[in-house]
């Protein structure tokens, strides 16, 4: 696979964030990722849940207000391998790419105006995890169905 991988220009989405998601989900699985999404998250939910072998990542897909997405992150801290933010923007602020550094993430940029995804960051593995609610959290995370 190639870093811009071409996605499905004509799938029709209901909201702005649904087309974001729309884009990765054929990106992550072409990366040879299994996906699931709106995994429930220690009372939130993770846009995308995406597994390689043993290794979990966790996705925050914002169109817009990457601070938020940087908030959300911290709670997938607790269980992820790999946490990530994935934004559907023209540009991808560098004061981003600052805090997604300083926090290990990972960045996966969408364009806004063409269906492809690349990386702009690599995440590195996150050891802030929380053994006990992460064992409960893929117990339960293996009841959710995986995309197509």
């Amino acid at each position: 696979m190639s870093m811009n991988e071409q996605l499905e220009p004509n799938k029709m989405y209901r909201n702005p964030e649904q087309k974001l998601v729309g884009h990765l989900v054929p990106f992550l699985q072409n990366s040879g990722y299994r996906v699931r999404l709106e995994v429930p998250s220690l009372g939130q939910s993770a846009d995308i849940v995406a597994t390689r072998g043993r290794w979990v990542t966790a996705i925050e897909a914002k169109m817009h207000d990457w601070k938020k997405a940087l908030e959300q992150c911290r709670v997938h801290e607790n269980l992820a391998d790999y946490v990530c933010i994935a934004l559907g923007t023209r540009t991808i602020s560098e004061n981003l790419i600052t805090a997604a550094q300083e926090q290990g993430y990972g960045i996966i940029h969408c364009s806004s105006e063409e269906p492809y995804c690349s990386w702009v960051l690599r995440p590195r593995v996150n050891k802030r995890l929380w053994p006990a609610q992460r064992e409960y959290w893929i117990k339960n995370l293996r009841a959710i169905n995986y995309e197509d």
